[in-house]
């Protein structure tokens, strides 16, 4: 059996897991770019839950992925700030190591190492709430108001008729295929995962005894801010009630998850070696 250095098995490492992030990755733009057909769901003529007026997102898409990147990664940046700045203050020298004749202090590795994690979570949180969206299609509360069905309930004699033959006669097929995308709620699935993965890795790595009452302060701002997320889309009649407690349950689920793959990472990532025995990867 051939024998690696320490240096070769992490270079090894950060390969493997761009290629596997690389490859749940992939499936995250096909369910943006109208390539999909969600499965065509009918409904009640006395279904009082889709005919909700449509309105504009209080949450952007872009606010969403931009705010819950962000958290993740600022409480990920903070946590490796404050290490530092102990480091410093307890007068210890960060060991450094090479990758490809680049120089990288070994903290950069327990950052990447963390980042991958909270991307490879964020991913899997997308992939798996929008194939559930998609399998299911269940209409969002706006549903009739988006789709303008062409089948008049008025004719019908009894109003809990179930209505399989309709067609959207709204133009814009990309806003009617999404009103069949209500469970789980995206939205929430994103933010609740990224609100939990931030609360989790503040309460495991971030340390401040000078500031004890700091760290409940930073966990609540995401949990307040995935908390406005998740019920503005009832408010925005963009999902049903059990759609937003489906995705956050999800993001939840997901979040615990990560988080104990990202434990399992960092107790197995390579400590300081002596003095005078640098990291080298080639």
């Amino acid at each position: 059996m051939p024998s690696f250095t320490v240096g070769e098995k992490i270079a090894s490492k950060i390969i493997f897991d761009l290629i596997i992030l690389l490859i749940v990755a992939i499936p995250v733009p096909i369910f943006y770019v109208d390539i999909l057909t969600p499965f065509k769901r009918g409904y009640f003529c006395d279904d009082e839950t889709i005919k909700y007026p449509y309105k504009d997102s209080t949450v952007s898409d872009c606010a969403l992925y931009v705010g819950g990147l962000s958290s993740g990664f600022i409480s990920i940046i903070l946590c490796a700030l404050i290490v530092r700045f102990q480091d410093v203050f307890d007068h210890e020298t960060d060991t450094e190591l090479y990758l490809f004749k680049w120089r990288i202090p070994t903290k950069f590795l327990r950052f990447y190492s963390d980042a991958v994690v909270f991307v490879f979570g964020a991913c899997i949180t997308e992939v798996s709430t929008n194939f559930i969206k998609y399998f299911l299609g269940r209409l969002r509360p706006n549903f009739l108001d988006v789709c303008k069905s062409d089948f008049n309930c008025s004719t019908v004699q009894y109003p809990y008729s179930y209505v399989q033959n309709y067609t959207c006669s709204n133009p814009d097929t990309a806003s009617v295929n999404d009103s069949r995308l209500s469970f789980p709620s995206g939205h929430s699935s994103f933010a609740m995962y990224s609100m939990m993965f931030s609360v989790i890795y503040l309460h495991k790595y971030f340390s401040l005894p000078s500031a004890k009452l700091l760290k409940p302060v930073l966990q609540f701002i995401p949990i307040l801010l995935s908390l406005y997320t998740a019920v503005s889309r009832i408010e925005d009649n963009k999902h049903h009630w059990s759609d937003v407690i489906g995705g956050s349950s999800l993001g939840i689920i997901v979040a615990f998850s990560v988080s104990l793959l990202l434990f399992e990472v960092v107790d197995k990532t390579p400590q300081k070696p002596a003095k005078g025995n640098d990291i080298f990867i080639t």
